[in-house]
């Protein structure tokens, strides 16, 4: 009986040894693939970095709408850029409406007239989308409608007859300055120079005065159409006069864009613009009043991305709810004070 379990305790523990052998093994062969599965994900992972796609580049497309992926078959378009937007900056706001120029000149000239419509179309609305400006020129219609009906356009006209204030060569030189014609040669200039140097802010400047330009000069003809008044001189369109609307809508894009230091001496100009009208007979004193807060209005409008202020405040309409009375009234905010 002793040898026999000693016999059973032997293949016992014998065939225990085999088992845990074989554990043994399988154990290894799991952790053999475990690791290899963990060697074959980092490896895996390292190529995918190596060839992860790059970031899609996002561009001012040609009508400068911001956002959009470039892909290969998009026409030329500019990349965003920091001095794009620092070109477009005025006050707080700043706008991606107007990429910079491409590095050929046909190309940018194609993507322009492309977006010339929209452009226009968009800055028509902020010259006449803003109540404050039609407050404006509403009021200033009606003041020159009152120079016109009270006496003062007969006696400045009365006044300068026989009494010229500028020699006929002042006249010539002062009549070409203010010239339509003369500004929107020089917005061509600032366009092509801007262009050419890949000045982003240069460049903007010249399309802000095509804008403005053209806007002005439809504004003017159009209102010379609807008045159908004569001039001193017999001459038909006088009101308002084109000269120094024009003149004083290229000074206030220059203002905005390059200070007082510009802006002040090129309204100077304006004003003399408008004094060589009435001297030379071709326009009333209404004429050129209206002319000039047309070309503000419209300037200021144009090349700014903020509303029409005087000295720092808004024009606004107002009603009071007590009197029933309503007008406009002129706000500025209490800390710029």
């Amino acid at each position: 009986m002793t040898i026999r379990m000693c016999i059973l305790m032997g293949i016992a523990c014998t065939t225990a040894g085999c088992a845990n052998s074989r554990d043994a093994g399988r154990w290894d062969a799991l952790d053999s693939r475990i690791s290899e599965i963990r060697r074959d994900r980092r490896t895996a992972l390292a190529s995918a970095a190596r060839h992860r796609p790059a970031p899609p580049t996002f561009r001012l497309a040609a009508y400068g709408q911001p956002g959009e992926p470039s892909t290969p078959n998009d026409e030329p378009t500019s990349p965003v850029r920091e001095s794009d937007l620092a070109a477009t900056t005025s006050g707080d706001i700043v706008s991606a409406n107007r990429p910079g120029p491409l590095p050929g000149l046909w190309d940018t000239l194609k993507r322009d007239v492309k977006a010339m419509p929209a452009d226009l179309w968009r800055d028509t609305k902020k010259v006449y989308g803003s109540v404050p400006n039609l407050l404006i020129l509403g009021l200033t219609y009606g003041g020159s409608l009152a120079i016109q009906e009270t006496g003062p356009d007969k006696t400045v006209e009365d006044g300068l007859r026989g009494h010229d204030m500028f020699k006929d060569d002042f006249n010539d030189v002062f009549g070409a300055l203010g010239n339509p014609g003369t500004h929107f040669a020089l917005a061509g200039a600032w366009y092509l120079v801007g262009q050419q140097t890949q000045n982003d802010k240069t460049y903007n400047v010249g399309k802000k005065l095509f804008s403005a330009l053209i806007i002005n000069s439809a504004s003017t003809m159009l209102g010379q159409a609807a008045s159908w008044d004569d001039g001193p001189n017999g001459e038909w369109g006088a009101f308002p006069s084109g000269h120094t609307s024009s003149t004083f809508c290229l000074a206030s894009v220059m203002h905005e864009e390059y200070g007082p230091l510009v802006g002040v001496p090129l309204y100077g100009l304006g004003a003399l613009v408008a004094v060589e009208r009435l001297d030379d007979d071709e326009h009333y004193l209404s004429d050129v009043v209206m002319g000039a807060v047309l070309g503000l209005v419209i300037g200021h409008s144009v090349a700014s991305e903020k509303e029409l202020e005087i000295f720092g405040g808004k024009v606004l309409p107002y009603a009071d709810p007590n009197t029933g009375s309503t007008g406009i009234a002129w706000v500025k905010p209490l800390e710029s004070w």
